[in-house]
């Protein structure tokens, strides 16, 4: 540990449950999840002697015991480390062999989607740099583009959300449209929308800011409040979206979710204050995913909300302002506790939620901080495979100290991809 903890070394006939200690090993010279935890049970203290060591640090402030005293046990008979480990050592041992075949699985997936990633990105930048000097064929792009995603979604029975780096090859990925696509695409597939309907939902969420090209970047771009003619400016961004639109031949609901996508369920949306029945379904859908983005990730991002804090107020604040089941079911996909937050596990060890199985919400997979461990070997744990660890709780990434900032590295700006959930796991790596 690397937090500047007190702690001292002591002998392992100290030991007793209670004490938290780290084990100055490999992380795979011994059966436990982490180098660093406390003494649950007896079992472990014995485990932890046939280990061969002689010492290992103790940490009083997060300890809930003292160590004993050796007064007395300096002549007493030590039990003779044992060279084989018991049945349950080997099969803890194993079980660390697995994590490691799935880490090496999160990492393939990481890479592959980094790819893929980076080319939805380069796609998206060339239509929306054709847009208006090529039309037909950025639009065709545009068809091509949410075609394939939707083929990938569709082709796999279960789907891991991942939280992606803020740049992949040097190139900065986020883009608010491509993100809104993803999400908006993977919720429908999850509420069993045909796939004519998903891929509405895939363009109409491409194009649903398109408007934003008639308002000029220093406005989109500032980070103070804006006035209120600024305000009034920004939502007629739908209205000149439908314009757009219309003169590329968009297909009708891919226009009305350009148009309505800033619409809510009690009326008070913009621009023309629908309510209810009024907003079609598949616009409610890009409603709830553009709010979820936009509050993830503000223009300027101290002002972002972590995804837990985003999904928390729009189901705790803000649930009257959006469809009460497109919302849960979005909730449902992406669990509690969405890909790039912040937490603490219950054995208080820090981690961010690196993917979510969208049949498997509630049990995220975690990357793991420890300082025994290199960064590019993180830890992986599924915590559907873990029964007795949890999330304690949430934290935002400035409340990290400063090594931990460092390893998690939390991103700026959240990005989402998407691909199959490891089958082997019962749960997607990372």
């Amino acid at each position: 540990m690397s937090h500047q903890e007190e702690s001292a070394l002591i002998d392992v006939a100290q030991l007793r449950v209670g004490l938290y200690i780290s084990l100055d090993l490999g992380w795979m010279d011994h059966p436990f999840i982490s180098n660093t935890f406390k003494i649950s049970d007896e079992g472990q203290i014995q485990t932890i002697k046939r280990l061969g060591l002689k010492q290992v640090r103790y940490y009083p402030a997060k300890s809930s015991a003292k160590p004993q005293e050796l007064a007395g046990q300096a002549e007493a008979p030590t039990e003779e480390a044992s060279p084989q480990p018991t049945p349950e050592e080997r099969a803890a041992l194993e079980a660390k062999r697995l994590r490691v075949e799935r880490l090496n699985l999160h990492h393939q997936s990481v890479l592959k989607c980094e790819k893929l990633l980076l080319e939805s990105v380069n796609a998206i930048r060339h239509i929306n740099q054709t847009l208006f000097s090529q039309p037909k064929e950025s639009v065709a792009n545009a068809v091509a583009l949410i075609g394939r995603m939707a083929d990938s979604l569709l082709t796999e029975k279960d789907v891991a959300i991942y939280a992606m780096n803020d740049k992949v090859a040097g190139e900065d990925v986020y883009h608010h449209s491509l993100n809104v696509s993803i999400l908006a695409m993977i919720l429908a597939k999850e509420m069993a929308l045909p796939k004519e309907e998903i891929l509405l939902v895939g363009m109409g969420s491409l194009f649903h800011d398109i408007g934003k090209t008639k308002i000029p970047d220093n406005l989109l771009r500032k980070t103070q409040p804006l006035t209120k003619p600024e305000q009034n400016f920004l939502a007629q961004h739908p209205v000149y979206g439908e314009e757009i639109g219309r003169s590329l031949g968009l297909a009708p609901a891919v226009i009305d979710i350009i148009r309505h996508h800033h619409e809510l369920m009690d009326g008070s949306g913009y621009p023309d204050g629908l309510a209810s029945a009024a907003i079609a379904r598949l616009t409610r859908i890009v409603a709830v995913i553009n709010s979820f983005d936009n509050q993830c990730n503000q223009v300027n991002p101290l002002n972002s909300l972590t995804p837990y804090e985003a999904i928390s107020s729009m189901f705790a604040k803000q649930r009257h302002l959006f469809d009460a089941d497109i919302l849960k079911s979005f909730i449902h996909t992406m669990g509690v506790y969405p890909p790039g937050t912040v937490v603490r596990l219950s054995n208080e060890m820090w981690a961010i939620v690196a993917s979510v199985n969208t049949n498997k919400p509630l049990k995220p997979t975690v990357v793991v901080y420890d300082a025994a461990i290199p960064k590019e070997e993180a830890m992986l744990i599924d915590l559907e495979n873990e029964p007795t660890l949890s999330i304690s709780k949430t934290l935002r990434p400035a409340q990290l100290p400063q090594d931990v900032y460092n390893y998690l590295s939390p991103r700026k700006r959240i990005t989402y991809y998407f691909d199959e959930a490891s089958q082997s796991s019962g749960a997607s790596p990372r």
